[in-house]
């Protein structure tokens, strides 16, 4: 059965102290619908996806077995010693948890780019997931937290140079670059860095930095040239490279197939250490 809520544009909405009901205010139409709320459809699905973490392991390539969740618990355990300094010798006790300002490392490590909105979304959703029973923010991430958090926030496509060359288009398109479509002149491409606003500009002085990771060379002029195209940008700057479907899917089978066994006990091993020592 198909039901109009409300002809026009919904203004606000809100839920009962309960979560039993939801109201919802129209604008001309001058109305206001309550609505009761049925959750048994979700909590069936809930029971059918299975319990606590699992579902969240399942929706990740290859689940438990895979080379994605084994990475997961690779990068969380190196995490976990960096939060304990790493220029020491004496005896680290892991606590099977991350502080939350480490996030935007584990999300990078896992191939997961976000912006600096993304980042500030979900180190508040860790923050105030707790804020209502504890009275304070929480300021730590478990292993299944995070789980949770890649699962949710990853986009279902990673960036590929596809999307690079649409970005580039963009940018010569609203830039009206004199280097005609797809290239961009060196010094237009740091304007448009600088001045993106809403916390994602880069300054020179941060690309410097970039560029002397990316490819080791912190000089501008010399790593972008007097003008760069999306298809160099990709491989030169970024690494980028065309894998050929076929020779791509033979590789992750032998990988798996070599792998999977060492890489289940290297991990069972180090999440043991971690809670022996807690």
């Amino acid at each position: 059965m198909g039901l109009i809520a409300h002809p026009d544009e919904v203004q606000d909405i809100c839920a009962s102290s309960d979560g039993k009901f939801v109201f919802t205010c129209g604008g001309a139409d001058l109305a206001v619908n309550m609505w009761h709320v049925d959750v048994s459809p979700i909590e069936h699905a809930i029971a059918m996806g299975g319990d606590d973490i699992e579902p969240f392991i399942q929706l990740i390539e290859g689940g438990a077995e895979g080379q994605t969740y084994q990475d997961i618990n690779d990068f969380f355990y190196y995490s976990m010693i960096r939060s304990k300094k790493e220029n020491t010798t004496k005896t680290r006790k892991l606590e099977n948890r991350v502080p939350v300002d480490q996030l935007p490392n584990l999300m990078r490590a896992m191939g997961y780019y976000p912006t600096q909105q993304e980042i500030t979304n979900m180190m508040n959703e860790v923050r105030f997931s707790s804020y209502t029973t504890m009275g304070e923010p929480n300021l730590w991430v478990d292993l299944h937290t995070f789980i949770k958090l890649f699962v949710n926030h990853r986009p279902v496509y990673g960036i590929g140079k596809n999307n690079i060359e649409d970005a580039f288009k963009a940018l010569t398109a609203d830039a009206d670059s004199e280097m005609g479509q797809g290239s961009i002149l060196r010094e237009e491409l740091q304007n448009l860095l600088a001045s993106e606003g809403d916390g994602e500009e880069i300054t020179t002085r941060e690309l410097t930095e970039i560029l002397g990771k990316l490819v080791s060379e912190m000089r501008i002029d010399v790593a972008l040239g007097e003008s760069i195209t999306a298809s160099r940008f990709a491989e030169d700057i970024l690494g980028f490279e065309e894998v050929d479907e076929n020779e791509e899917g033979d590789e992750e089978a032998e990988a798996s197939a070599m792998g999977r066994a060492g890489n289940t006990a290297a991990n069972k091993t180090k999440l043991g250490v971690i809670r022996e020592e807690v």
